[in-house]
């Protein structure tokens, strides 16, 4: 059996059978009154949706170690906080496919951490609440409203994301697929879904809690395991005396490698490390605002691509998109045409009438971080559009 439970206040926790037969369930006050039950064999702590992204990035790495070094700093110029306050699990991986990242604040992994290192008994995983939401078998994906008033969307084993209700249209307007199943546990939702051109929505009442979802699983299958790194499970040391023997072995195959194939290494090493030196100089010549350079070879070719598509980081494009959000609702306005070009977005939006637009005018100018500029306006159809263009506002 597994015992799952929340690593934040309200403490829920559930033991459940490999089948997601619920055996038990309750509520403790703190993680101190947490009592484990007998005949567990895999222990689970849940941490809070909202603090933890998933993002799928292509990583041009041939091994797993050489992935998870790389990853911080292709993520950098496009994250809102520094590398290195962050913590990176790489939960998905094969080289030439794109890598399934996770990314938290490390300030609130370590708290977890020492939370789960006090604990009478060890943990096995730490995983995102997102990703334990079932799947159901005739859909894509599956959309849940929790408790906090935040939606989870669960498309994958290891793909998820936490939406507040005024980016739920707008992730709508970005599907590539409009006909793409969809099981809602929000009647509200769905019947918004099916209102925006949804053919594939159904209803599917299951909770708003990982108490609530396990029991809808035909199989429980944890995935998502934020404990690696630095953050290993600390019983895992445990385990070592048991393969000592295998251990042994292994490294003494590894040192005849070693030895035998030495002088050709070394050779290779060297060359690689003239090369790099080389790469670095004129890194620096050719970007001379880098702040710090780790892999001057990665590091040039994203730079690279940055110019030659007219990249700019993600951080900028999600300000405007937010500001767009925010915005349309409040006008009763539709999204027609978006378009986001040298770091503004060009937005084409419908309402009912001008009054319509001028309530849109006003919520875009309300917006400190926008700078906004009505383009062009118009009535066609017993309808009103109005084409903007937005960007970030200055000083």
């Amino acid at each position: 059996m597994i015992f799952f439970f929340a690593i934040e206040q309200p403490h829920h926790w559930v033991v459940c059978k490999d089948n997601g037969n619920i055996d038990s369930r309750g509520t403790v006050d703190s993680l101190d009154s947490l009592e484990l039950p007998k005949n567990i064999n895999k222990i689970v702590a849940v941490a809070p949706a909202n603090d933890v992204t998933v993002r799928s990035v292509k990583v041009p790495a041939r091994s797993r170690s050489k992935a998870v070094a790389a990853i911080p700093y292709i993520l950098e110029e496009t994250l809102a906080s520094d590398v290195e306050q962050l913590h990176f699990v790489l939960l998905d991986w094969h080289p030439g496919a794109n890598a399934m990242v996770a990314i938290l604040d490390k300030a609130k992994m370590s708290n977890w951490y020492q939370a789960i290192g006090e604990l009478p008994f060890p943990v096995d995983a730490l995983v995102p609440e997102y990703l334990l939401i079932p799947i159901h078998p005739q859909t894509d994906a599956t959309l849940v409203r929790v408790d906090s008033g935040l939606v989870c969307i669960r498309s994958g084993p290891n793909e998820g994301i936490v939406l507040d209700t005024y980016s739920l249209d707008l992730w709508w307007h970005d599907l590539a697929r409009k006909d793409m199943a969809i099981a809602c546990q929000d009647p509200e939702i769905a019947r918004h879904l099916v209102s925006m051109g949804g053919t594939m929505v159904r209803e599917w009442e299951i909770g708003t809690d990982f108490s609530d979802w396990l029991q809808h699983h035909p199989h429980i299958d944890i995935t998502g395991n934020l404990l690696q790194g630095a953050y290993k499970p600390r019983h895992q040391g445990q385990e070592i005396g048991r393969y000592k023997i295998a251990a042994t072995v292994l490294l003494a195959a590894f040192v005849i490698y070693f030895v035998a194939n030495g002088y050709e290494y070394f050779q290779l090493a060297s060359q690689e490390r003239r090369l790099n030196e080389q790469i670095e100089t004129v890194f620096r010549e050719t970007f001379p605002e880098a702040r710090r350079i780790v892999n001057p070879r990665l590091q040039m070719e994203q730079r690279l691509k940055q110019l030659r598509s007219g990249y700019v980081g993600e951080g900028e494009f999600q300000v405007l998109l937010s500001a767009v959000a925010r915005a349309i609702p409040v006008a009763q306005g539709k999204i027609e045409e978006i378009s986001f070009r040298d770091n503004a977005l060009t937005v084409t939006c419908i309402t009912t009438d001008f009054a319509g637009l001028d309530t849109l005018k006003k919520k875009f100018a309300e917006d400190p971080l926008v700078a906004v500029e009505l383009l062009s306006s118009g009535s066609r159809d017993n309808r009103v559009s109005g084409r903007f263009k937005i960007a970030r506002a200055q000083g």
